[in-house]
């Protein structure tokens, strides 16, 4: 490590994977899995960025695809090391996304500079070194962005930084003392006409070379796996997965499908941006799946979703726990009945919405009421009318964050649904075939009842990822 960090510089991909392996933690995919002619090893990416056969690149990556890890953490540690009064700015989707690149370089100092002959100062954002080289973090702001000037800008998590803020971000690059400016951006490529969709298209226009893997590049080996009885074979791409040599667990992944939509499992996992209908739900609803009959229980509490009106209808829905068995699977949930009214017609307003729910037979059962966050007044006439409710008002979450987890509850890719509608519910059933998708976002309108649902996943059904880094303890290079 020392050797590379203060004597000489990689020149090889062989000098790389004595580098890496030294270090005895990062482990990198060295092949194309999937067999997509569009993919790239890993390790080839890596190999390309820290030699810099690429100085202007994007890289489209999975998720848990150690993207953070290496590209924001080992290659900037490796060129602030080896590189006198080299500069590097780090900006995030946010300022957590922004760390989590300074927590790997933190890592790999604690392993390869343990007795401080590198690292001069090392903070909470930013470290500087005897060579006179730095490292710091960005906020995600315009006036954060504008002012410096160092050598390499690094984009993480581009899809959640803000369009504003990246472009001003993307002039700062500069070469100097003697190193040529470079940009590497690196992200998922989730949200449908997001700014990572923005940024491939100008890479392409500018020639700038877009890098892409999949989860099959970064998955273990299954040799230990029965393809007849394995959860993947429906999408596995084939028996070369026996050959991986990846990090990610393939348990963990199997364990991901659970809760993965068809669309989240392609955009986040498989890098497939999957084309969009005329309806936001069309790849996931169908009514043979999602509808039911059922009765409201009397002996089982009620939980209500609440999307405000005012021009537009009062929607309510009614939920109550889908029993288990056959027919539901585990911790699904079933929208028993609904309350909708149309202003238009009815002069609704929040108080006689509430008497109308106060008359329902259903009024004594509620014990939770998720309302849209985005009327506290409303709100407080709610708690007023049910004390005996709890309210869980929903942190502010984007749209389509709360659609994809509309999706992944009606269709996971592994097990039952977790969200039933009841046939009664003929507003939501209308709905679902009314809200649209135009130039790939949702049509703001027609979508009242599907608004409520998405609280109610967000706040009753939605499992929470959290980030991870894998390690291992041997060389996993060949001999």
């Amino acid at each position: 490590m020392r050797k590379f960090l203060t004597q000489t510089t990689l020149k090889t991909d062989a000098d790389v994977q004595l580098f890496v392996a030294a270090f005895n933690e990062p482990k990198i995919g060295t092949k194309v899995i999937c067999g997509n002619p569009e993919h790239t090893a890993v390790f080839r990416i890596f190999c390309d960025i820290i030699l810099e056969k690429v100085r202007y690149t994007v890289v489209w990556g999975s998720r848990s695809g150690s993207k953070t890890y290496l590209y924001g953490g080992l290659d900037t540690w490796y060129k602030s090391a080896s590189r006198p009064r080299y500069e590097t700015k780090i900006l995030g989707g946010s300022e957590g996304q922004s760390i989590l690149s300074y927590d790997a370089i933190k890592q790999f100092r604690y392993i390869s500079d343990p007795d401080n002959i590198l690292v001069k100062r090392l903070l909470t954002t930013k470290a500087e070194f005897y060579n006179r080289a730095k490292v710091s973090i960005l906020r995600a702001s315009s006036k954060s962005v504008r002012g410096p000037h160092p050598q390499c800008l690094k984009l993480d998590e581009v899809d959640e930084i803000d369009e504003r803020v990246f472009e001003d971000a993307l002039s700062q690059p500069m070469s100097k003392y003697g190193y040529p400016a470079s940009l590497i951006m690196f992200s998922t490529n989730h949200n449908v006409g997001g700014q990572m969709d923005r940024a491939i298209e100008r890479a392409k226009e500018k020639n700038y070379p877009v890098l892409k893997y999949c989860v099959w590049e970064t998955l273990e080996s299954c040799r230990d796996y029965d393809c007849s009885t394995c959860k993947l074979t429906t999408i596995c791409p084939g028996t070369q997965m026996k050959e991986a040599d990846g990090y990610y667990k393939i348990e963990d992944f199997i364990d991901k499908l659970n809760t993965l939509s068809f669309s989240a499992l392609s955009r986040d996992w498989l890098c497939i941006k999957v084309g969009v209908g005329d309806t936001v739900y069309e790849q996931e609803w169908d009514e043979n799946i999602h509808l039911c009959a059922v009765d409201l229980r009397m002996d089982e509490p009620v939980v209500l979703s609440v999307d405000f009106g005012g021009i537009d209808p009062f929607s309510c829905g009614v939920w109550q726990r889908a029993p288990e068995g056959k027919e539901f699977g585990k911790d699904a949930w079933i929208r028993v009945t609904e309350l909708y009214m149309t202003s238009e017609k009815e002069s609704t307003t929040n108080q006689n919405f509430i008497a109308k729910a106060k008359a329902a037979p259903w009024a004594s059962l509620v014990k939770e009421i998720i309302p849209d966050n985005s009327r506290p007044d409303l709100i407080q006439e709610w708690r007023v009318a049910f004390p005996q409710a709890k309210f869980n008002v929903i942190d502010k979450k984007s749209i389509d964050e709360g659609i994809e987890a509309v999706k992944n509850a009606l269709r996971p890719m592994l097990g039952t649904p977790k969200l039933y509608i009841n046939r009664i519910c003929l507003h939501t059933r209308r709905e679902v075939q009314m809200y649209k998708v135009k130039n790939e976002k949702s049509v703001d309108k027609n979508n009242h009842t599907w608004d409520e649902i998405r609280y109610f996943v967000l706040a009753k059904i939605k499992r929470i990822e959290k980030f991870s880094i894998a390690t291992i303890d041997r060389n996993i290079y060949p001999e």
